[in-house]
């Protein structure tokens, strides 16, 4: 594990994964740039599985494994519609 995390904000659409696919066990990940954020089900994360195909704005703790990226959510707010896109 990559000890050198970092407090990040993302906005992006939250997806379902395969369960299987991934080691620590995240079910959902939220999509921004063509970049996943895979979602650590602890914490506020867990409360993204409710969420998939919503925008949502979120943040926490990046942490890297095997070239992936994770999330650690520390909080997240579901945003009305997509006109951050065009930012």
């Amino acid at each position: 594990m990559n000890k050198n995390s970092i407090t990040i904000t993302i906005k992006g659409y939250v997806t379902a994964m395969p369960r299987s696919v991934d080691a620590r066990q995240a079910r959902v990940a939220v999509v921004q740039d063509d970049v996943e954020y895979r979602i650590v089900p602890r914490g506020a994360g867990v409360d993204l599985d409710d969420a998939v195909s919503l925008p949502v704005e979120v943040f926490g703790q990046l942490e890297e494994e095997d070239g992936v990226s994770y999330l650690v959510v520390r909080g997240y707010t579901v945003l009305e519609d997509d006109s951050w896109l065009e930012e």
